[in-house]
């Protein structure tokens, strides 16, 4: 079975999760030995003073270089019988835990707070025998004598203090605490910093979740912007924060661009050869004719032909441009606020299509809610509304109505423009904004240039409007509708 394959975010996040476990253990790991070894190292720094405190109070009860080992054991006996109620941090101690033994100068052990090895020879005994040579005296060894192979928790520190009398080294005291005495405290402070280890894991990894979601998410736009346009549609490039990505994203959208440039270029070369081989076989058809005899009347039409087929084709060549610079452009310039009103007015008021509107004794009517105001290119907009508008008279019959109605959806302001034509068919209008499509008219058997739509389409996109177009419900005629964004 073929395994999934992993996305770069989830390799990434995958990478870090490992990395930061193995951070937190090797911490946790270390700062717990340390921490164990440090609270090891602070008890026998007390226990050092201690040690010494009671190595100089015992030598006051020599005598005759002799020790009072029943004053001392009565001493020691108190200390160990008093009754504490200290909480030290977490942990509560109520009664002393240190264990006391005391040799003399041959290493005979004289005294021992529970009696376990009074009698007993210790004078091999790191503590005792370092001691006695004047050399500071400790170890840590099993805390039972008889036990040889003990494990951590049964171990004890022993710190020894040299007994003075006289000047003179008397004996050793040595102050012996158990390691099981101060695990409370090592596992306190294990527990905590567990806890904060834990805590900084967890923050980690949503710091790694965040980084990795952010990449896959960048890696996400660009897979999608490249699937896009291998679609061949006419995407923008990303909007994305990080700098590779963003430096890639631009990358992929000039290469993008230069390659719809120069199919764009072959493109438009290719439709203007088809669409202008008619007109030009038609003036070479007709300027042949003219070398032929004829009557004034018959080269009189012979060279409006020729004119007319000169117009078609310099209104192709202007409209193809026109349709080329649009098509190029990604943003809007010189955005306005526009008076709805005001500008279908200005739109009417061109002089051919007042003209048009006239020699067809076309009626227009207005229904416009209120004023409305709309963010434009004023041009452009100027443009698209008059598209539209001469297809309407195109289409209409003579002595028909046409109606301009304006109002106001909740998220669009839509222009209405509805004609008397004969509608369309439903196989045309499926194809009415592919570039070079156009219907018949139906009062001069002409089609047009077959730009128009697709140009008022651009200029719709380029302001975040749309245009749609359907036959009129229950009438003849069509309806064009003109959606541009509400307060864009």
């Amino acid at each position: 079975m073929k395994l999934p394959r992993l996305s770069i975010g989830l390799k990434l996040f995958v990478a870090y999760f490992i990395i930061s476990s193995l951070v937190v253990w090797f911490v946790i790991t270390e700062v717990s030995i340390r921490t164990t070894k440090g609270i090891d190292q602070a008890a026998e720094e007390v226990m050092v003073d201690t040690s010494n405190l009671l190595a100089q109070m015992v030598s006051q009860y020599i005598f005759a270089d002799k020790m009072n080992i029943p004053k001392v054991r009565l001493t020691v006996g108190n200390y160990l019988n008093r009754e504490l109620d200290a909480k030290i941090y977490s942990v509560n101690k109520k009664s002393p835990n240190l264990h006391i033994y005391i040799t003399d100068k041959n290493g005979l052990v004289i005294f021992d707070s529970k009696g376990l090895s009074e009698g007993m020879d210790y004078s091999e005994w790191p503590d005792v025998e370092r001691t006695l040579r004047g050399e500071y005296g400790a170890r840590t060894s099993s805390f039972d004598p008889n036990n040889f192979n003990p494990t951590s928790d049964q171990k004890a520190l022993y710190v020894a203090a040299p007994i003075y009398s006289k000047g003179e080294v008397f004996g050793v005291l040595t102050v012996i605490k158990s390691i099981k005495d101060l695990k409370p405290y090592v596992l306190e402070q294990r527990n905590k910093i567990d806890t904060y280890a834990i805590y900084i894991f967890l923050l980690s990894l949503l710091i790694g979740a965040g980084v990795s979601y952010a990449i896959t998410r960048s890696t996400n736009k660009l897979v999608r912007y490249t699937t896009l346009l291998s679609e061949g549609k006419n995407v923008v490039a990303p909007k994305i924060r990080q700098i590779e990505f963003a430096e890639l994203s631009k990358a992929i959208n000039k290469l993008r661009t230069d390659l719809e440039g120069r199919e764009y270029v072959e493109e438009y070369i290719n439709t203007m050869a088809h669409e202008l081989r008619t007109p030009i076989t038609g003036i070479k058809a007709t300027a042949e004719n003219l070398l032929m005899p004829m009557t004034d009347e018959q080269r009189k039409r012979f060279i409006e032909n020729i004119l007319d087929s000169n117009n078609r084709m310099d209104l192709l060549v202007n409209r193809l441009l026109e349709l080329s610079r649009i098509e190029r452009r990604d943003e809007l310039k010189n955005v306005v606020s526009v008076d709805v009103k005001k500008l279908i007015e200005e739109v009417i008021k061109s002089p051919t299509r007042i003209g048009n509107i006239t020699s067809k004794s076309i009626k227009l009517n207005y229904e416009i809610e209120r004023e409305f105001n709309i963010k434009v290119e004023k041009l452009l907009a100027e443009q698209a509304l008059g598209n539209i508008l001469d297809n309407a008279i195109d289409f209409t019959k003579q002595n028909s109505i046409i109606t301009i109605k304006v109002n106001e959806s909740n998220t669009t302001v839509n222009i209405h423009i509805l004609d008397q034509g004969p509608g369309m068919v439903e196989h045309e209008r499926r194809q009415l904004f592919r570039r070079f499509f156009s219907s018949v008219r139906p009062h001069t058997g002409k089609r047009g240039n077959g730009l128009g739509l697709r140009f008022v389409k651009k200029i719709m996109k380029l302001h975040g409007g749309q245009i749609s177009l359907k036959n009129r419900f229950m009438e003849d005629g069509a309806e064009a509708i003109l959606k541009f964004p509400l307060n864009s």
